[in-house]
Formats: structure tokens, sequence, C-alpha cells
């Protein structure tokens, strides 16, 4: 048995060592995406061949099997280790692997060779209580993970200039947040969660609508501002309707094809102050 172990090790250790480097640039932060994910799908390709002729070269008795179940303890094992190392270096990776290669290659090894029925199914056993884990490991960090990015979100909204939103833009929902500068909110709106948004609403700590609507036409011959009021001035443009406003010491745009004329200056003439957490949940319901 202690023979099998060592040869089913010595199997593992030789695939880590041919495949390291392709793990490796899964995890290497400075390797492009594509390049990442080639090294990735060349990995999978070639484990169970090289699997093969690694048990091959040990003398395992079973190489075919070891072959095939030793990637599948493999991944079983990785998936329950790697949420608990969730960014790991490329160095730490491939050691890790080594370690992983290691260990489930010498179990695949003495499970194949096991001619009794109860090591197997308490081997099945683990392997599925295995999989159950990483499961809701993997689970409970991808909800961790969305807790922290709207956590950050909320932070960074706290900390830019305006926190308003349009008292009312009729017919529409406020389906998207950003932040072009921590002087501008931008806002997404659309008939509904469902659609794409058709209402578009910048919000600025100050600024002069006679000026930023002038600023918007330059370099669009025929195209001038309208004096609606004195703090409201308007620009058409194919049937798009661009109002700037002054609302208090802020500078609205709405910008919008969908809108009438009436919706439009109801949309952009009246605000009401919002928390940072409500400009972040209604982002990410969008």
């Amino acid at each position: 048995m202690a023979k099998d172990l060592v040869r089913g090790g010595g199997a593992g250790l030789l695939v880590a060592l041919v495949l390291g480097q392709p793990v490796s640039q899964w995890y290497d932060r400075n390797v492009e995406g594509l390049t990442a994910l080639a090294s990735g799908a060349i990995a999978v390709l070639l484990i169970v061949p090289i699997g093969w002729l690694a048990a091959k070269l040990v003398r395992v008795a079973h190489p075919v099997r070891v072959a095939l179940l030793g990637p599948l303890l493999l991944w079983v094992f990785k998936s329950v280790v790697e949420p608990a190392v969730p960014d790991p270096s490329s160095l730490f990776a491939v050691l890790g692997f080594v370690v992983l290669a290691v260990v489930t290659y010498a179990a695949a090894t003495w499970l194949t060779g096991v001619e009794s029925l109860l090591p197997r199914v308490i081997a099945a056993g683990v392997v599925c209580a295995c999989v159950i884990t990483s499961a809701m490991l993997q689970e409970r960090q991808e909800e961790a993970r969305k807790r922290q990015v709207r956590r950050d979100w909320i932070a960074a909204l706290a900390q830019s200039g305006p926190r308003a939103v349009p008292d009312a833009v009729p017919g529409r929902t406020l389906v998207g947040v950003w932040t072009l500068s921590d002087e501008v909110l931008t806002l997404d709106y659309a008939k509904d969660r469902t659609s794409e948004p058709d209402v578009f609403v910048q919000i600025h700590d100050k600024g002069d609508p006679r000026e930023s609507c002038a600023m918007w036409v330059q370099g669009h011959p025929g195209l001038a501002c309208e004096r609606l009021a004195a703090d409201r001035w308007l620009s058409r443009f194919y049937g798009r309707l661009v109002l700037f406003a002054k609302v208090g010491d802020s500078l609205v745009q709405v910008d919008s094809k969908a809108l009438s004329l009436d919706q439009t200056i109801i949309a952009g003439t009246k605000l009401r102050a919002v928390s940072a957490e409500y400009l972040a949940d209604a982002g990410a319901a969008g």
C-alpha cells in the first residue's frame, strides 16, 4: 500500500511539474485574459493524457483509472480549498497545485487498487461531501463579495457631490446610477427594469444652464439653445430634447427622445435629496 501511495504521489508530482506553467498563468494578474484562458484550456485538455503517461512511468498498477480519477479528485479538493484563498499569487497557486496533485493522485492510486467495496463507498461519500461543501463555500463567498462591492459603492457615492434625483420622471423608473466625477451624478431611467434606458439625467454640483447648453451645441451646425425661462435652456436635436436647468445650486441636464417637452421640464426642474444607500440600491436593481 505504501509503495502504491508513493508511486501515485510521484505521478501527481510529474503532472504538476508539466502543467505548473499553464496553471500559474491562470492566476497571474500580469497575463492577459485570453492568454490565461488558453493556458487553462491547455491544462484541462492535457491533464488526462499526461496523467496516464506519468502513471505509466512510475509503474502504477492501473494507469488509465488513475489518469481519469486523479483530475476529478484534484478538481474536488481544489474547489474546497480555493474559497479559503480567493486571490492567490501565481507562485502560491503553483505550490498549492503541486501539493494537491501529489495528494489526489496518491489517493486515486490507492482507490483504484483497493479490491474491497467499503473504502470506495467511503471515498465516494467524502467526494460528495466535498462537492457540497465547495458549493456552499463558493455561494457564501459570492454573497460576501456582493456585500463588499455594495459597501464600496455606497462609500464612493457618499464622498461624491450630488446625492439627489429628480422628484419625478413621468412614466419612468430609475435603473442606473453612475458617477462621471465627484461633481457629476448620472442617472438612467427606463419604462421598467427590463427595458433599455431612454432618459438620461446628469446632476452637477454647480454650473450655468446657458453656458452648459452653449457648450453642448458647439460643433453641431444648425443647433441652437432656446430659452424657456431665466434658469432653463433647451436644445432640440432631431427629436431629441436636451434640457439644462438650474435647481438650487445644482445644474440638471435631461437628455431624452422619449419624453415630451412638458415631461422633460417636470424631470429637470425639481430635485429631492436621497441617501447614498438609495442610489446604490437603485443602480444595483437596474
